[in-house]
C-alpha cells in the first residue's frame, strides 16, 4: 500500500513537472507601430507550423502555445500595415515586442505577376506597379476601372457606342492582358471583356506590369498585364458591410465575410449595384449614354492546408448585370458569368513545390424579349477551360551565383464562342504550350532573368516569345533593363465574323497571321522610407496589327487584314513622397508617342500627355482617425479619325485636353470599426458631350460606408 501510494505521488509530480514545461512552450509578446509606438489590438498572429490563428488583445498582446522549444516562423498582419514575418522562439522567458511598419510606401510587399515568384517589389527585377486595398478605398467606387484610371497616367478608361473600353502606353485595351489571380476571362465584346464585372470588394490588390509579357501569359500580352489579386481572410473571423450612394440613383451594397479555423479557411462576397443612367446628349430621346442597370456578383473562395506539403485552393463567382433598354425596341440585353477553378500545391521539398490548376469560365449575353413574357434568348457565349502544370525549383549557392529561382510549366487552353454573327455560329480554338523562366541571383547588386515560351495554336502558326530583363541594386538604387517579345492571336471574331445588317457587313479573315512586337524598357527608380520615385522608358514595335478595311468596290462591307505597323515609345515617371506620418504628396506623368508606319502620321485615338497629382492628410484622436485626400488626373488632347458615310470621306477630329478632380473625406471610428467616405467627383463639373467618346457624366457627391463587424463587436467587448 505505501509503494502503491508512493507511485501516485512520483506519478502526480511528473504529470505536473510535464505540464509545467508543456506550459512553458510558448511564444509572448506584445505587437507595436513602428512610428508612435503605440500597442496595436486586432493585428492577426499566424502560424502555419502551429496551425495558430488569433489576435493581439487590448493591448497589444499575444501568447503562442507551442508543443516544443524551437523557432517558429510567425508573420503579422493588418490592414494598413506591412506584413511582418519573425523567426521566434518558443521558450516563454520574455515579453517579446514586435513593432509593424505602416504601409505608405509598401517596397516590401510581394508581387508574383510579373515572374510568378513571391517576390518583393523592390527585388524584381521586372518593374510592378502595385494599387493597394487602401487605394482601392480612396478611390470613391467600388469599380475597378475607376480606380485603375485614376492611380496610373497612361492608362485611359472611357465609354463609347460599344461600351467600356481603355487605352495603356498608347495602344487599344485588346492588347493588355487582364487577369484575375493569374487567370483569363471569358467574355470579349468589341476587343474588350466586360469591365462590369470587376468590382474591387473581394480585391486585395492590382499588380501592373506593362510591356511584353508574353514569355508568361501567352496571348494579348503585348502592351502588359493587369492582375487582380482576391482576397484571403488572415483573421478567425472577419465580416463587412458596405454600401454606396451616388448621383443618378446609383445605389452600391454588399457583404463579405471570411473566417480562418486551424487549416481551413473561407471567403465569401456578394453585391449589388443599379443605377438610372444618364443621357448627355438629349437630342437623341431613344438612345441614352448610360443606359439604367442592375448588376449582382458572388464570389466564394475556400483554402485548406493538408499539412506543411499539401494545399488546395477551390473558388468560383456568378455574375449578372441586366441593362434596361430606354428606346421603344421591346428587347433588352442580360450578360451573366459563371467560372471556377481548382488550385493545388504540393512541396516536394525546400527546392522543388508543384502546381496544378483547372479553370473554366462561361460568358454569356442574352435578349430579353419584353413582349413574350420577359423570356431570355442566347445570343451570344464564350466558354474558356485552362489546364496548367507548373514546377518552381529553388536553391542558394556559396559560389558562382547566390539564388536561383527556376519555373517551368505546360498548359492547354480551349476557347469556345457561339454568336449568330460568325460562321457556322460555333467555332473553337485551342492552345498547347510550355515555358520556362529562370531568374538568377548573382550577388547582393545584380540579378538576371532569361524566358521563353513556345505556342502551337490551332488557328495560327506556332509561336515564340523570349524574354530577358536584368537588375542591378546599388544603395537606395535599382536599375532595370528588359527586352521581350509579345504577341496576340487573332480573335474568333476576326477570323470567322460572317453577317450583313443592311447598312454594314462584316466579313472575317481566316488567313490572319498573329500580331507580334518587341519591347524594350529601362527603368531607374529610388527606394527610401519617405520616398519612392521611378522613371520607366520604353519603346514597342508592333507587326502585322489587324485592322479593319473596307472590301473592293463596296462602301460598307469591311473585312480584316495584318496592315498596319506602329511604333510606340514613352517615358513613365511616378513619385510618391511622405513628408511626415500624417502629410504626403504623389504625382505621375506619361508622355507617348505612337507613329503609324504604313500612313506615315502619328496614329489617332492616343493621349499623348497625361498625369496625375494627389495630397493625403490624415490625424487621429482616441478612436477617431480621418484623412483627407485631393486628386486629380490630366489629360491631353486626342485626334480620332471618322468616316462620313454620306461622303464616303475620313477626317479628323480632335478631343480637347481636360482635367477630373476629386476629394475624400475618410472617417475611420472605433479603430477602424466604422468607415465613412464623403467625396466629390468631377469637382469642376468638367463636361464635353460629342459623338466621340463619353468622359464623364459632370460633378456628383458620394458616400460610403464600411462597417467592420468583427472590429466593432471586439470595440465593444474590450469595454
Amino acid at each position: 500500500m505505501k509503494n502503491l501510494k508512493l507511485y501516485f505521488i512520483i506519478l502526480f509530480l511528473f504529470a505536473f513537472y510535464t505540464s509545467k514545461c508543456q506550459n512553458n512552450f510558448c511564444i509572448k509578446g506584445i505587437v507595436k507601430d513602428s512610428v508612435n509606438r503605440i500597442a496595436l489590438s486586432s493585428v492577426a498572429v499566424i502560424s502555419d507550423e502551429l496551425g495558430y490563428i488569433s489576435e493581439t488583445g487590448k493591448h497589444g498582446t499575444f501568447s503562442i502555445p507551442a508543443t516544443e522549444n524551437k523557432i517558429f516562423n510567425i508573420r503579422f498582419s493588418m490592414q494598413g500595415y506591412k506584413t511582418k514575418y519573425c523567426k521566434l522562439k518558443a521558450d516563454c522567458k520574455d515579453t517579446i515586442v514586435i513593432f509593424i511598419s505602416p504601409s505608405i510606401i509598401e517596397m516590401d510587399e510581394l508581387t508574383i505577376t510579373a515572374t510568378r515568384f513571391a517576390t518583393k517589389i523592390k527585388e524584381s527585377p521586372v518593374l510592378t506597379q502595385i494599387i493597394s486595398s487602401k487605394e482601392l478605398s480612396l478611390a470613391g467606387s467600388t469599380q475597378i476601372a475607376t480606380a485603375l484610371s485614376n492611380a496610373m497616367p497612361g492608362l485611359d478608361f472611357y465609354n463609347e457606342g460599344s461600351g467600356m473600353t481603355f487605352t495603356m502606353q498608347g495602344i487599344e485595351s485588346k492588347y493588355t492582358l487582364f487577369l484575375i489571380d493569374g487567370e483569363r476571362m471569358a467574355g470579349e465584346n468589341h476587343d474588350n471583356i466586360d469591365y462590369y464585372r470587376l468590382g474591387s470588394s473581394n480585391i486585395e490588390k492590382i499588380e501592373i506590369v506593362k510591356g511584353a509579357s508574353s514569355t508568361l501569359y501567352g496571348s494579348n500580352a503585348i502592351g502588359g498585364v493587369v492582375n487582380l489579386i482576391t482576397r484571403t481572410p488572415v483573421k478567425p473571423f472577419e465580416m463587412n458591410l458596405y454600401g454606396r450612394v451616388s448621383k443618378f440613383s446609383e445605389l452600391e451594397s454588399g457583404l463579405n465575410f471570411g473566417f480562418r479555423k486551424n487549416k481551413f479557411s473561407s471567403f465569401t462576397d456578394v453585391s449589388r449595384k443599379s443605377t438610372d443612367g444618364y443621357d448627355l446628349t438629349p437630342e437623341t430621346s431613344d438612345l441614352y449614354t448610360l443606359e439604367p442597370y442592375t448588376l449582382y456578383n458572388a464570389f466564394q473562395k475556400f483554402t485548406y492546408k493538408a499539412n506543411s506539403k499539401l494545399s488546395f485552393i477551390l473558388k468560383g463567382s456568378c455574375y449578372s448585370r441586366e441593362r434596361f433598354d430606354v428606346s421603344d425596341v421591346p428587347v433588352h440585353p442580360l450578360y451573366s458569368d459563371y467560372n471556377g477553378s481548382f488550385t493545388t500545391n504540393y512541396k516536394v521539398n525546400e527546392h522543388l513545390d508543384i502546381t496544378a490548376t483547372y479553370h473554366g469560365d462561361r460568358y454569356e449575353s442574352h435578349n430579353i424579349l419584353e413582349k413574350l413574357d420577359n423570356q431570355k434568348k442566347s445570343i451570344y457565349y464564350d466558354i474558356q477551360h485552362t489546364g496548367r502544370i507548373i514546377g518552381k525549383y529553388f536553391n542558394t549557392y556559396d559560389h558562382i551565383i547566390k539564388k536561383q529561382s527556376l519555373i517551368t510549366g505546360v498548359e492547354m487552353f480551349s476557347d469556345k464562342m457561339f454568336s449568330e454573327r460568325i460562321e457556322d455560329s460555333t467555332r473553337e480554338m485551342k492552345n498547347y504550350n510550355i515555358f520556362i523562366l529562370d531568374e538568377i541571383k548573382i550577388n547582393n547588386h545584380f540579378t538576371a532573368i532569361g524566358g521563353i515560351r513556345y505556342d502551337n495554336y490551332s488557328s495560327v502558326k506556332s509561336s515564340l516569345s523570349p524574354k530577358v530583363s536584368l537588375m542591378y541594386s546599388i544603395g537606395k538604387f535599382n536599375y532595370r533593363a528588359t527586352y521581350g517579345y509579345g504577341f496576340r492571336v487573332p480573335s474568333i471574331k476576326e477570323q470567322y465574323y460572317d453577317f450583313d445588317l443592311g447598312f454594314i457587313s462584316v466579313k472575317g479573315n481566316d488567313s490572319l497571321r498573329p500580331e507580334h512586337s518587341k519591347y524594350a524598357s529601362f527603368s531607374v527608380e529610388y527606394n527610401h522610407k519617405k520616398n519612392n520615385a521611378s522613371a520607366n522608358v520604353y519603346f514597342n514595335r508592333v507587326d502585322d496589327m489587324i485592322h479593319d478595311v473596307l472590301l473592293a468596290n463596296t462602301t460598307n462591307s469591311y473585312t480584316y487584314i495584318n496592315l498596319n505597323k506602329v511604333n510606340v515609345s514613352g517615358i513613365d515617371l511616378l513619385q510618391h513622397f511622405n513628408i511626415n506620418k500624417n502629410f504626403s504628396i504623389s504625382a505621375g506623368y506619361s508622355y507617348t508617342y505612337a507613329y503609324d508606319m504604313i500612313k506615315k502620321e502619328e496614329l489617332g485615338g492616343v493621349c499623348k500627355n497625361s498625369g496625375v497629382a494627389g495630397i493625403e492628410y490624415s490625424w487621429k484622436l482616441r478612436n477617431y482617425k480621418g484623412m483627407l485626400s485631393f486628386n486629380g488626373k490630366i489629360y491631353g488632347k486626342k485626334t480620332f479619325e471618322n468616316y462620313d458615310a454620306a461622303t464616303y470621306s475620313y477626317y479628323t477630329d480632335t478631343y480637347p485636353s481636360y482635367s477630373l478632380w476629386r476629394a475624400t473625406l475618410a472617417q475611420y471610428f472605433y479603430n477602424h470599426s466604422v468607415e465613412l467616405s464623403l467625396g466629390i467627383t468631377n469637382i469642376f463639373d468638367y463636361r464635353n458631350n460629342t459623338d466621340l467618346i463619353n468622359i464623364d457624366p459632370g460633378r456628383r457627391f458620394f458616400c460610403m460606408l464600411i462597417i467592420s463587424i468583427d472590429k466593432l463587436y471586439e470595440q465593444i467587448k474590450n469595454k
